[in-house]
């Protein structure tokens, strides 16, 4: 019979679950957990009561009853099939369901003052199976607590919740053969019957689970990788190391698993960050009890230490009426020391200061600030050879010991509630000397921490997690010393006139403080004009078109630039001379047109262009662009110079870059892709869009798809990508990549050989989509050839897909993927030339992610026309034409663009005369 308490037991632990529903074992409860029984069962007799003294028409459940619609029917146990639950309480809906049925909604009494997650489940898994008697499911439900407190609670949200249980729990009962879930230790264990065995097996089985931090997500990506035992991921650890060429920014530490388990493994104490503990000649430990359920305080324990002097003092309440007695007590005592720090260990106490603070305050503004968290010292940053950072297994760890061997705060518990009802003496000393022992532990915690940082150097337990000490003698130490200088004297940079194997700090730093490197210096190279262009003069003012007058003043303008022709390329300089003239009506002077264009140029639009080419296609550095330059061209430039070349050109190419986006738009399908890049330090993301034939390129600083929006935001034909959410938003259809599918079908299926079940669906999913394949290897993208197929795709829905329960995790992600995506995986059946994968924005956008191995960062000032060309570069290249042809060839539209076989582009103007001075330049 599965029952609402085992439904609870499911979500605190499946093995739990399993024992109470498949197993005879029993185990023994936490005191704790027969305590609250008793609290329920003391309160729903009060409630009962207080329900037949103002309802006396209520009834004690029985079908009936119910059917004959009694307004209240106490002691409800519903039965269903397998189903079986306990509601203390049925209260009937004023509204009769579409069925002419009477309603009722359930009431829970519990034990406790608050209202926890799995109480509110219960109440929900109780409504879920009450639905089978009236046809609907409640909307909410009652939980009546200690003290007639009464909770209304809405369960509708929680019913999908309880359904996922219920079936899970019905298979473990259909699979008799099925074996147990595994070992995970938790937070619930400490109430848990059958913690002693779990905990047994554990340490026999060295469960990964052990470390209390590890979660269960960590477990199961451990186990992925073969990891099973806390031995073999300490094997995992390795030293961080600090990346070249970045600037040191200190990390925030994270807690490390793997670190955890080597110092258990090493029986060593592991520093990851060494503390910074302020030590004051007097110092406050501060520990405090108190009831959660109730958000009461009872007992405030203080350990005031000075030097070897240790005062202990115990601020106890009988009731909750004396709490703010002991407050003003402890604040008394604690402003007697204004100067010293008050230590705790954990979140409990330093929440309980600002809550009593808030309650009663007096003059406590102070003693917040000055509350110092010793778990903030050891979390990341120590790591000790235990399972867990309790304070009780830290102090059992450096020797402290407590009275009470089940000494907990689940057990301080117990004992309050004893003290409560029996006023029994004892109980109140077991308190008051728990609460001691543990600022004796808190204290001997903190002197421990800093004797570490004294002696982490030096002692042989201690180490350093990212840099391990290295052991050596004095001896060994000088021998260290002269097997580095002999290792430096292997570096290309080290004086090589003399060996030395003493260390001569103070005369190698006069030496380095002497030399002084050469500037490097460019001489300025006078080029001589290989060709001389006489200019023609304007003929009319440029600005009012008024009559102009030659002058005998003259300006000329000395360009170089490369000339291509069919077997290579050359050097050439010309010089342009022209006359000034004068306007009669403006009185300005102009200079020709040619030498106008030519304003702030030195280099002409081929030698430009070819600097592109060394960038994006050659994917040179500016530096060795400029040494190309000096080497082939004798032209010395500096890497400031190269950008300018390319941003002058990009700004030309702008044009070019609106011509692409506007027949990209115009197709029918358009692929989109992003990628991620270093922009100097900084992660930021590409997005490439093409139609197949053009290519565009588009940086944001995020990986928000708000680009692909505003790109795609009038486009109607169909988007191609890959399976990130961002994509499934945008307004228009979509088909997405089967590749990424295939590729991710395929990698989970080497991580999980063994897993019969995904391997099964995996073999569905290769039958449904390889003959598919095969017909558009042979006759295309072709919407008359691929019809067929759409009954295939929904017979596999409804065998694979609609109707079929996984139990697996990896399974159940390709299922939810499969049905969300139903409509978007199968458009290049219905249209003609879409295509099944995303190749193309892959191809499209590669060459930057070569670019980004090599380069490794990116600036951002100039990515904008790196991008740039690297789009047309990419168009040219799915086109078929020389990306350099198409520079050259100065055209804009590369879809016009033929490439001739081969180019001259000598052109002057008709009125122009070349005089050859004879002169030559050697390129």
């Amino acid at each position: 019979m599965i029952t609402s308490e085992i439904a609870v037991a499911y979500t605190q632990c499946k093995l739990k679950a399993y024992f109470l529903l498949c197993s005879y074992k029993k185990g023994i409860s936490h005191e704790y957990i027969s305590i609250l029984e008793e609290e329920a069962k003391k309160n729903r007799a009060e409630y009962f009561s207080k329900i037949k003294m103002e309802m006396p028409k209520s009834k004690i459940y029985s079908s009936d009853s119910m059917k004959k619609g009694v307004p209240i029917l106490l002691e409800a146990n519903l039965t269903f099939d397998d189903l079986g639950v306990y509601a203390d309480v049925l209260t009937r809906v004023e509204e009769i369901s579409s069925q002419r049925m009477h309603n009722y909604t359930p009431t829970l009494v519990v034990g406790t003052y608050k209202i926890s997650k799995e109480q509110k489940f219960q109440l929900a898994f109780i409504g879920y199976v009450l639905s089978n008697f009236q046809k609907e499911k409640p909307v909410s439900g009652t939980i009546v607590g200690s003290g007639n407190s009464v909770h209304k609670v809405k369960i509708e949200a929680l019913y999908k919740e309880a359904g996922i249980v219920l079936k899970n729990l019905k298979t473990l009962t259909q699979n008799s053969n099925m074996e147990p879930p595994p070992i995970i230790l938790n937070k619930h264990c400490p109430q848990c019957p059958f913690q002693k065995d779990c905990e047994i097996k554990a340490v026999e089985k060295d469960d990964l689970s052990l470390l209390s931090r590890i979660s269960p997500k960590d477990i199961q990506k451990y186990q992925k990788k073969g990891i099973f035992s806390t031995n073999q991921l300490s094997y995992l650890f390795r030293p961080r190391k600090q990346r070249k060429g970045k600037k040191k920014t200190k990390i925030p530490l994270h807690y490390r698993p793997e670190l955890q388990a080597l110092a258990i493994r090493t029986e060593k104490i592991y520093i990851q960050e060494l503390p910074v503990i302020s030590r004051h000649g007097i110092e406050l430990f501060l520990d405090i009890e108190g009831i959660p359920d109730q958000d009461s305080y009872y007992l405030i324990g203080l350990l005031v230490v000075s030097g070897e002097e240790q005062l202990s003092y115990s601020f106890w309440a009988d009731s909750i009426n004396d709490e703010q007695q002991i407050w003003d007590d402890f604040i008394e005592k604690v402003n007697e020391y204004p100067d010293a720090s008050i230590y705790h260990y954990g979140g409990y106490d330093s929440k309980a200061i600002h809550q009593l603070k808030n309650r009663y305050g007096k003059d406590s503004e102070t003693v917040e600030n000055r509350l110092v968290n010793v778990n903030s010292f050891i979390y990341g940053k120590v790591y000790f050879p235990v399972r867990s950072n309790s304070l009780k297994e830290l102090g059992k760890f450096i020797g402290m010991a407590w009275t009470h061997s089940e000494s907990s705060g689940l057990q301080s518990l117990v004992w309050r509630y004893r003290w409560n009802e029996s006023k029994n003496q004892e109980y109140k000393q077991i308190l008051i000397t728990y609460n001691k022992e543990d600022c004796k532990a808190l204290y001997l915690l903190t002197e421990e921490l800093s004797k570490i940082i004294e002696t982490a150097d030096s002692k042989w337990n201690i180490d350093f997690a990212d840099q391990p000490k290295k052991h050596a003698t004095d001896i060994g130490n000088q021998i260290h010393e002269e097997l580095d200088l002999m290792l430096k004297f292997a570096h290309a940079d080290y004086d090589k006139k003399k060996i030395s194997t003493k260390l001569e700090k103070s005369r190698n730093n006069e030496l380095e403080g002497q030399k002084k490197q050469k500037k490097l210096t460019y001489t300025r190279l006078r080029k001589t004009p290989g060709k001389i262009i006489q200019v023609p003069s304007r003929e009319k003012c440029p600005q009012c078109e008024g009559a102009i007058q030659i002058t005998e003043k003259t300006v000329e303008k000395t360009i170089t630039d490369l000339v291509f022709t069919k077997n290579g390329c050359r050097k050439t300089v010309t010089k342009y001379i022209g006359k000034i003239v004068h306007c009669r009506r403006c009185h300005e002077y102009h200079n020709p047109k040619i030498i106008k264009e030519f304003k702030r140029k030195k280099f002409g639009h081929s030698f430009m262009v070819w600097t592109v080419y060394q960038r994006i296609i050659l994917r040179l550095p500016y530096e060795i662009i400029t040494q190309v330059m000096e080497d082939m061209l004798n032209e010395r430039t500096s890497s400031s110079t190269v950008v300018e070349f390319i941003r002058f050109s990009a700004k030309y190419y702008s044009y070019t870059e609106k011509l692409l986006i506007q027949k990209i738009l115009k197709s029918p399908f358009i692929h989109a892709d992003e990628t991620k890049i270093n922009i100097q330090g900084e992660d930021q993301y590409v997005w490439v869009f093409t139609d197949g034939k053009h290519v565009v390129l588009r940086k944001t600083k995020t990986r928000e798809a708000s680009i692909v929006h505003e790109f795609l935001s009038n486009y109607t034909g169909v988007l191609i990508s890959d399976f990130y959410p961002g994509y499934d938003s945008v307004k228009c259809r979509q088909q997405k990549c089967w590749s990424h599918l295939i590729r991710d079908l395929n990698d989970d299926l080497w991580k999980e050989p063994f897993n019969e079940g995904f391997e099964l669906f995996v073999l569905e999913v290769k039958n449904l989509i390889v003959p598919i394949l095969q017909t558009i290897q042979k006759y295309g993208l072709k919407k008359r050839h691929l019809n067929k197929f759409k009954k295939n795709i929904d017979q596999f829905y409804k065998k694979n897909i609609d109707h079929q329960v996984y139990k697996f995790e990896v399974t159940l992600k390709y299922q939810k993927r499969f049905q969300r995506y139903r409509d978007s995986l199968f458009i290049f059946l219905e249209e003609d030339g879409i295509s099944w994968n995303n190749n193309m924005a892959e191809r499209a956008i590669r060459p930057l992610a070569v670019q980004r191995k090599i380069s490794g960062t990116f600036y951002d000032s100039f990515v904008s026309e790196y991008l740039l060309f690297l789009g047309i570069a990419q168009s040219c290249k799915f086109q078929e034409k020389p990306f350099l042809k198409f520079l050259l060839s100065q055209e804009k539209d590369i879809d016009l663009f033929k490439s001739p076989k081969s180019l001259k582009y000598s052109k002057l103007t008709p009125k122009s005369k070349s005089i050859d001075t004879g002169n030559r330049t050697n390129g």
